[in-house]
Formats: structure tokens, C-alpha cells, sequence
């Protein structure tokens, strides 16, 4: 059994939870901006690391401190903790990347440098191993989160952001995260037997993460040179088989997903956005504005609509944002089967909840989560019985 950690944005917490018991972790423990977990092996969280869509990092927990505004104590107690054996990982060069969320007397950087010469230390002392700092190329990354007076400390499996998709070439002015477009579709309980539709799909990140979902695809298929666990020598007796065995079970079936836009730009953004992600065969994308959803499906016929619907700014006028709000429930209330969801991400609920009211459709359920330093709703909507 092996303790690890996920990082991901503040409010995602619980999308985390629900996509690592799908990878079959054990003693699943939310925190800020941070979940820890346990698996039977170092090979299961390398599967997080390539597949996860809700994450930031994985990574191979080591120990766990508490924090305090000082660096001299923060460091003790780093020290005190209990550090798992390093034995195994006696490479030769290390850096640490660290994530800082509070107020300390210290910076990142500054902690980073006096665990470092503890890690050093430690190394000699009980392996009788020398290793040395590098910031260039190193071959061990540990990862240390910080967040108030917690410290997680561990061996990074991922070494980029794996929340960014290297699909997103083609941009939306107010292009979601593909982490984001994730969240929002596992909030919807959507499955792929379901029917799916994005009316405002922009550069087309929520039907492209639902069919990466639906299809079971890995996120980092493309990237799989990057990944940190590759470079690590227990990592060597599965290096021939692992990607191989993942990637032969994408479902390369079309997808009960839609996506539409007004505008033919962000179709063609889309079309190209899904083709790099390897997806473009699973989903469905026309340029339609929403008032015609209703020539497209029959009525009660849809599950689920997600999306990012136009937010109030500079062009976008409060009458025209009422319209369209009113639009989209209006159709809603044609193609959603009696069990359907509407949801939606938003910076504001009440102008949305009163259109949604008018035809029909109350408010279920309130998430606020983060994209980065962002807050948005995340609103979902059922029919009144």
C-alpha cells in the first residue's frame, strides 16, 4: 500500500474524490486544493498521472508536516515528521517544485532551500549516497504543497501541469480549462449511454473533455515523454506494456455528444481543437444558434445540457444576456427528457435562476469553485415536479 497525493483547483475537491474511486483508491481524504489517498502500488497512480482529467499533480507521498509562519520551525517539523525510507530513490540530482497558499514569513523558494539540504543530509546519512540540488535537468522532483499550516510532501510522478491540454490551440475569448469543462460534466452525472448537448460551445472545451471521458482516452496520450514516472527506475519492468495496455481500450465509437455554436469561428476552432485531441471522431458539432435546438432533437429526448453560456462584459448587454438565458431554458424545457439537468457555469445565479423559472426549471444544486484565481458558479438545474 502506497500513500499519494493529487493537487487540483480549490472546489474540486469532490469531482477528485469521485474520479480516483473509479481508479480504485482507498481512504480518500479531502483537503484544500488537495486530495490524499492510498493505492496498492507505485504503477497505479502512474495510471492517475496519464489518465486523471481533475488534477493538477500526482504525486508519491512522502510525509505530511505542519507548517508554521517561520521557516525555522516549519523546517523542524519537517525534520520531526516521520519521512518515508528514500532508499529506492537514490538518484543523483533532485529539485523540489512547491506550491504556496497562505501567509508565511518565508517564499517558496526560501523553504525549498533548506528541505533540500535536509533531503541531502538525509541521504548520506542513511544511504550513504551523495546527491545534489540541480534546477536544470534533474532526475528525482519532489513536490511540496502548502496550504496554511499543512504540508504534503512527496515525489512528483507527473512534472508538468496536468491540467492543460495540448489541444487548446485554437482559443474561445472566455475558453474554459479542460479541467473546468471536466468538473462540469461529471457534475452533471453525465455517462456516456447519455445524450449530451453544449449549446454555447465556444473553442469547444466541455464536448471535447466529455468525449475524452466517454472514451475512455488518456489526457497526457500526447504527452507521454513528459511524464516524471517514465524516468524512474521502478518504472523500467513496465516501460514496454504500460501505455499499450491502457491505450488499446479507447472506445473509438461515436459519442452520444453534441456541440454547437452561432458562430461559424468557434466551430471551426472546435473542429481543429478535437482533431488534436484525437477525439473529433466521437463527437457531433454544427453551427446552429440555441433557438433551433428544438429542430435538431425530439422532444424529451436529451439528457443532460452543460455549458458556458455568454457572461455580462463590455459586449454583452444585461437585455440581450436575458434573452438568451430565457432561449436556452425555453428549449431546454422541449429536448430534456423529465429527469433532465441543465448546468451551467456562471458568475452570477439570479438573473440565470429567474429565466430558468420561467420556464419551468428550479435550482438543485450551488458549487463554487476556482478556475486558478476565478470564482464561478456552477448551477444546476432539474424540472419543477
Amino acid at each position: 500500500m502506497i500513500k499519494s497525493f493529487v493537487t487540483t483547483y480549490q472546489g474540486f475537491e469532490d469531482v477528485v474524490a469521485l474520479e480516483l474511486k473509479e481508479f480504485k483508491a482507498s481512504n480518500i481524504k479531502k483537503g484544500t486544493g488537495i486530495v490524499t489517498f492510498d493505492l496498492n502500488e507505485a504503477i497505479d497512480l502512474c495510471k492517475i498521472t496519464y489518465k486523471a482529467q481533475s488534477i493538477n499533480r500526482a504525486v508519491l507521498l512522502l510525509n505530511k508536516f505542519k507548517v508554521d509562519k517561520t521557516i525555522k520551525l516549519s523546517v523542524k517539523n519537517f525534520v520531526d515528521s516521520k519521512l518515508a525510507n528514500l532508499k529506492e530513490w537514490c538518484l543523483d540530482s533532485f529539485k523540489i517544485d512547491t506550491k504556496r497558499c497562505g501567509e508565511h514569513e518565508f517564499n517558496s523558494i526560501e523553504l525549498s532551500s533548506e528541505i533540500s539540504k535536509v533531503l541531502i543530509q538525509k541521504f548520506k546519512e542513511e544511504n550513504n549516497h551523495e546527491i545534489h540540488a540541480e534546477f536544470g535537468n534533474p532526475k528525482l522532483i519532489f513536490y511540496l504543497y502548502i496550504f496554511d499550516d499543512k504540508g504534503y510532501f512527496g515525489i512528483d510522478f507527473s512534472g508538468i501541469d496536468l491540467a492543460k491540454r495540448q489541444y487548446k490551440i485554437f482559443n474561445h475569448p472566455e475558453a474554459l480549462k479542460g479541467i473546468t469543462g471536466y468538473y462540469l460534466i461529471r457534475e452533471s452525472g453525465y455517462s456516456k449511454e447519455k445524450i449530451l448537448i453544449d449549446p454555447f460551445m465556444g473553442s469547444g472545451v466541455i464536448p471535447i473533455e466529455a468525449a475524452i471521458f466517454a472514451s475512455d482516452f488518456p489526457v497526457q496520450y500526447y504527452d507521454k515523454d513528459k511524464l516524471n514516472f517514465t524516468r524512474y527506475p521502478f518504472f523500467k519492468p513496465f516501460e514496454s506494456s504500460f501505455f499499450d495496455h491502457i491505450d488499446k481500450k479507447i472506445e473509438k465509437s461515436k459519442q452520444n455528444i453534441y456541440g454547437y455554436d452561432c458562430q461559424l469561428r468557434f466551430l471551426n476552432a472546435t473542429q481543429k481543437n478535437s482533431k488534436l485531441a484525437g477525439i473529433d471522431k466521437s463527437i457531433k458539432l454544427s453551427k446552429i444558434d440555441v433557438e433551433w435546438l428544438d429542430t435538431k432533437f425530439e422532444k424529451e429526448s436529451v439528457d443532460i445540457i452543460v455549458s458556458d453560456p455568454p457572461r455580462y462584459g463590455k459586449l454583452k448587454d444585461l437585455p440581450n444576456l436575458k434573452k438568451t438565458y430565457t432561449e436556452l431554458f425555453y428549449q431546454a424545457n422541449y429536448v430534456l427528457n423529465k429527469k433532465g439537468k441543465v448546468v451551467l457555469l456562471a458568475r452570477e445565479e439570479v438573473i440565470i435562476s429567474e429565466c430558468a423559472k420561467m420556464h419551468k426549471f428550479k435550482l438543485d444544486k450551488k458549487n463554487i469553485i476556482f478556475q486558478g484565481k476565478e470564482k464561478f458558479f456552477v448551477l444546476s438545474f432539474v424540472r419543477v415536479k
